[in-house]
């Protein structure tokens, strides 16, 4: 048993960070619903790829900056987040009183686009861009087109770009017919979307350590009966569930 939180305390987190990415993604959707007005800052500035080679911490720490709030009251610590429910006002008032320097708004919108792209990357790949891109630097081409397949502003990237180059300069078409069925969602699939908080989950459980030294049969029971975000009709959903988990960890090289 982890010697840090209990199993109800694991539960609880859980919990509170599902109710926290509920809450970003209904603040996005808003965001979503206002992109048109967005177009004069993108051809002011330019992409947001570039953003994503920055650490999605970074990232995060840098958009919290400039937004004149501070990062620990966006985001409660582990510890807290164990101990009881986020209520409703809590979760809205980590977006109330955002104050952007006029000269920053561009760049400021530019970030909050670049975290969604994190956030997806996180959810479909249990890895951020920043971490698929560090794979692209290293020569994985599967990595570029995960990424593009996330979001295809990616290719604004310097890594990105330089692949491109070399593929031009190489004429690999084969590269180029594979980016192409990267960028219409052809190929690499989009991993199943049922699956995605528990990606979600796995990837700040581990990134905090929280499962640490919990055994596979407390992992399944968190998942399965307490969450329920894993069905109970298989024959034996225990071992569903540990292969799926185990699967998410190897394909994103954290196993």
């Amino acid at each position: 048993m982890n010697n840090r939180y209990t199993k109800d305390e694991v539960v609880q987190f859980c919990h509170n960070l599902l109710k926290t990415a509920e809450e970003f993604d209904a603040q996005a959707q808003h965001f979503d619903s206002v992109k048109s007005g967005l177009l004069p800052w993108i051809q002011q500035t330019g992409s947001w790829g570039w953003l994503y080679n920055k650490p999605a911490n970074q990232l995060l720490s840098e958009m919290v900056a400039l937004s004149g709030k501070q990062l620990d009251s966006l985001l409660p610590s582990p510890e807290v987040m164990s101990q009881e429910p986020l209520h409703d006002q809590t979760l809205a008032s980590m977006y109330e009183g955002v104050e952007v320097a006029e000269d920053n708004e561009a760049l400021f919108m530019l970030m909050i686009i670049a975290w969604q792209g994190h956030s997806r990357a996180m959810e479909m790949f249990n890895q951020s861009m920043d971490e698929l891109l560090s794979q692209v630097a290293a020569g994985s081409d599967e990595a570029l087109f995960k990424a593009v397949l996330v979001d295809p502003a990616v290719m604004a990237s310097p890594v990105v770009q330089g692949r491109i180059a070399t593929g031009a300069l190489m004429d690999d078409k084969g590269f180029f017919m594979a980016l192409s069925k990267a960028l219409t969602k052809a190929k690499p699939r989009r991993p199943a979307e049922k699956y995605d908080p528990i990606r979600y989950l796995v990837g700040v459980l581990d990134e905090t350590g929280v499962l640490d030294n919990f055994a596979w049969d407390d992992i399944c029971e968190i998942f399965v009966e307490h969450l329920g975000l894993y069905p109970h009709d298989s024959e034996d959903p225990y071992s569903g569930l540990k292969k799926l988990i185990k699967g998410i960890r190897a394909q994103s090289g954290k196993g």
